[in-house]
C-alpha cells in the first residue's frame, strides 16, 4: 500500500494544466425480448409478420444504443490534498471508472460555493488539468454552469473496460481559520454521483512542522447530512489517510476534517482579503460603475449650459412663450396639465367656450364650442392648431364637441400632443433635442442592458458562469440605473435656461401675489393668467389670492349658476380632472372595466459538508 501511495504522491507534483467543461447526461439500456409462438399462423398473423420483422430489425439497434450510452461505476476514488502555507490547497483526484458499454468520456462537477460562519463564500479553482493513467493530458473543457465548475474529459477506448482519470486543481483559501485551530473540511468524493463507489480514500498532507499529536481528524460517510463513521484513518508517509470500510451507494460520499494548531498557515491580510472580495463579487459593483458613469455623462452633457441665473419676481410671463412651454420647461417634461392649460388659454383668448353639461345618462361632461375660424389665423401657433384639431377634427367641420367624444374617437390623445410640444420647443430654441427622445434613448439602452442579462448564459464566455447569479443581478441593476439617469439627461439651451428663470419669477408672483397689487390690476387678471397657473401647477394658490376681491365672470366658461369664485374653482378642478382622464385614456381602455455546511467540521460536520464535493458522470 505504501508503494502505491508513493506513486500517487509523485504524480501530484506535476504542474496543473488547463482543461474543460461538461454537461451531465443520464444513460439507460434495455434488451429486447422475443416470444416464439407454436400455433399455426392465421391470416392476421401473416399480415402481422412483416410488421414484426420490421420491429425486430429496428430493435436490433437497441444494443448498439445501449453501448453508446452505457452504465458505469467507480472502482476506486482516491483524493489527495496538500495544504500549502499560504492557505491554498493542491487537490488531486484519481478516479477509476468501470465502463460498461461504450462511452466518450467523463465529467466532474464541483460546487463553487461553501458556507462558513453562517456566510456563503465563493470557492476559487484554478490550474485545472485532466490526465490519463500514463500522466498524459486528456482533451478537456471547463465550463461554469450555475454555481459549479464542470470539467469534461474525453477518454479514448472507454468501452467495457476500466480507466483511471486524474483531475488536478488548485484551491485558493482552502484552509478555514478558527480561534483555536486551523482546519480543512473537504468533501473528498462528492455526494452527487449517480453510481456506486466501491472504495474511497482521502490523503491529507498538513503543513510541515505540525506534530502528529497536534493533528485532529474526523470523517463522515454516507448520504448528504449523514454523520456515519464507516471509515478508518491511519498515517501513510506524510499523509493522513481516510479509507471507507464499505462501498458507497449512489449519492453517498466521504467527507474528511483535519485540524491543527494555528500558526502553520499564514492567513491573508485584511488588504488581501479585501482584494479577494472585490475579485469574487465584482459583478455587484457594476451598478456603482453604471451610476458613476451616468453621473459623468450628466455632468458633461446633461446639465444646463452656463451658470444658473438668479430668479427675481416677474409680473408677466416671458414674451413669445405659451403656457404649455412654460410648464414643460420647468421640469423638462410635458404633463397633461400643459394640454389643459392650452385649452383654457385658447378659451380665454376667444377661440372656444367651455360649458358643463349632464348627459342623457346622468353623467357629467363638458361641451367645447368653437367660436371663430382658426385656419390661417396668424395668432395661433402650430401647436395650438394641433390641439384644436384633436378637439374638433382636422377638417374644421365640427363647431361643437363633447369631451367624452375626444376620448372615444382617438387611439391616443396625449402622446402625439406631447411630442408636438417637444418639437415646438426644440424649434423655438429652448431645448437642443427633444426631452422625450433623450429619455427614450436612455430607456432603450437601459432596457437592452437589463435584457442582456438573460443572454449571458448563451453568449458570454463560459468562465463568467462562476459569477452567476451575481453577474445577472449586477447587469439588470445597471440597466435600471441607466433608465433612472435618463430622466435627468434632457437639458435646456442657454436661452432656455434664461427663460426658465423668468418663468420661475412669474410663478412666484402667481403663488404670492399681494391683494393690494391684484386690486390695481384689471378685473380679468384672474382669467388672463389662469392658463399659466394651470401649467405651473399653482392653480389653487392663484385662485386663493383673489378671495374677497372683485373678479369678473369668465366669458369663456358658462357655468350652471351665477359666477362665484368657490364654485368656479370647484368646476375648474372637475374640468381639469376629467380632461386629464380623457387625454390619458386610450380608446382601447375607454369604458372598459378594471456548497453546504456551517461551522467547524469537528463540531457540526456531516457527509457532504465543507468545501469540494459535487459529483459527475459519463457521456
Amino acid at each position: 500500500m505504501t508503494s502505491t501511495r508513493r506513486s500517487t504522491a509523485s504524480r501530484r507534483t506535476r504542474s496543473p494544466c488547463s482543461s474543460g467543461s461538461p454537461s451531465e447526461r443520464t444513460s439507460s439500456s434495455s434488451a429486447p425480448k422475443t416470444v416464439r409462438s407454436r400455433a399455426s399462423p392465421s391470416g392476421a398473423e401473416r399480415i402481422g409478420r412483416p410488421l414484426l420483422l420490421l420491429a425486430l430489425v429496428l430493435a436490433s439497434g437497441a444494443p448498439a444504443a445501449a453501448q453508446t450510452r452505457g452504465l458505469f461505476s467507480i472502482d476506486t476514488f482516491v483524493t489527495s490534498i496538500v495544504v500549502n502555507t499560504d492557505g491554498s490547497l493542491v487537490v488531486r483526484e484519481d478516479i477509476t471508472f468501470e465502463f460498461r458499454g461504450r462511452h466518450q468520456g467523463v465529467f466532474r462537477r464541483i460546487p463553487l460555493r461553501y458556507w462558513h460562519g453562517g456566510l456563503e463564500f465563493p470557492l476559487t479553482l484554478s490550474g485545472i488539468g485532466v490526465y490519463d493513467e500514463t500522466n498524459q493530458p486528456l482533451r478537456s473543457e471547463v465550463s461554469y454552469p450555475g454555481q459549479y465548475v464542470s470539467i469534461q474529459a474525453w477518454v479514448p477506448g472507454a468501452t467495457d473496460t476500466k480507466k483511471t482519470v486524474t483531475f488536478v486543481y488548485h484551491v485558493r483559501r482552502g484552509v478555514l481559520g478558527y480561534a483555536d485551530h486551523d482546519e480543512i473540511y473537504w468533501n473528498a468524493t462528492g455526494n452527487e454521483w449517480n453510481a456506486p463507489i466501491h472504495h474511497a480514500e482521502a490523503f491529507v498532507a498538513v503543513p510541515a512542522g505540525v506534530a502528529d499529536d497536534d493533528v485532529q481528524t474526523a470523517g463522515f460517510a454516507g448520504p448528504l447530512g449523514a454523520t456515519g463513521h464507516d471509515y478508518v484513518v491511519d498515517r501513510v508517509d506524510r499523509y493522513w489517510r481516510f479509507r471507507t470500510t464499505r462501498a458507497l451507494h449512489p449519492r453517498e460520499g466521504l467527507t474528511v476534517v483535519v485540524g491543527w494548531p494555528p500558526g502553520s498557515v499564514e492567513h491573508a491580510s485584511a488588504f488581501r482579503r479585501a482584494g479577494w472580495v472585490v475579485a469574487d463579487y465584482w459583478p455587484l459593483g457594476l451598478p456603482l460603475f453604471a451610476f458613476v458613469w451616468g453621473g459623468f455623462v450628466w455632468w458633461a452633457f446633461g446639465r444646463d449650459p452656463g451658470s444658473k441665473p438668479s430668479v427675481k419676481p416677474e409680473y408677466a410671463p416671458p414674451p413669445d412663450l405659451i403656457p404649455a412651454e412654460a410648464g414643460a420647461l420647468v421640469d423638462e417634461r410635458a404633463h397633461p396639465r400643459d394640454v389643459i392649460a392650452t385649452v383654457v388659454d385658447l378659451a380665454v383668448r376667444g377661440y372656444l367656450a367651455i360649458e358643463p353639461i349632464t348627459t342623457a345618462f346622468g353623467d357629467p361632461d363638458f361641451m367645447f364650442k368653437r367660436l371663430k375660424p382658426v385656419a390661417g389665423d396668424p395668432d395661433l401657433r402650430p401647436f395650438e392648431l394641433f390641439v384644436l384639431a384633436k378637439i374638433f377634427g382636422g377638417d374644421w367641420v365640427l363647431n361643437m364637441r363633447l369631451l367624452s367624444e375626444v376620448r372615444r374617437d382617438y387611439e391616443n390623445v396625449f402622446p402625439p400632443i406631447r411630442d408636438q410640444l417637444y418639437r415646438m420647443m426644440v424649434k423655438d430654441g429652448l431645448f437642443p433635442a427633444s426631452p422625450g427622445s433623450v429619455r427614450k434613448g436612455w430607456m432603450l439602452a437601459g432596457a437592452l442592458t437589463a435584457v442582456s442579462a438573460t443572454l449571458l448564459p448563451t453568449f458570454a464566455p463560459s468562465w463568467l458562469g462562476r459569477y452567476d447569479p451575481m453577474l445577472r443581478i449586477g447587469v439588470v441593476a445597471s440597466g435600471l440605473i441607466f433608465i433612472a439617469w435618463g430622466w435627468f439627461m434632457p437639458r435646456k439651451t442657454w436661452a432656455g435656461a434664461q427663460i426658465l428663470a423668468q418663468v420661475r419669477g412669474f410663478q412666484e408672483f402667481l403663488e404670492r401675489a399681494e391683494k393690494d397689487r391684484l386690486e390695481r390690476m384689471p378685473a380679468d387678471t384672474l382669467h388672463r393668467w389662469l392658463p399659466w397657473a394651470i401649467a405651473l401647477g399653482v392653480t389653487e394658490r392663484w385662485i386663493f389670492n383673489f378671495q374677497g376681491l372683485k373678479v369678473a365672470a369668465p366669458t369663456w366658461y358658462h357655468g350652471s349658476s351665477d359666477f362665484a369664485l368657490p364654485a368656479f374653482a370647484h368646476d375648474l378642478t372637475a374640468f381639469a380632472r376629467r380632461t386629464e382622464e380623457a387625454i390619458l385614456t386610450t380608446r382601447r381602455g375607454y369604458g372598459g372595466g378594471t456548497g453546504s455546511g456551517g461551522g467547524s467540521g469537528f463540531s457540526s460536520g456531516s457527509s457532504g459538508g465543507g468545501m469540494g464535493g459535487g459529483g459527475g458522470g459519463t457521456f
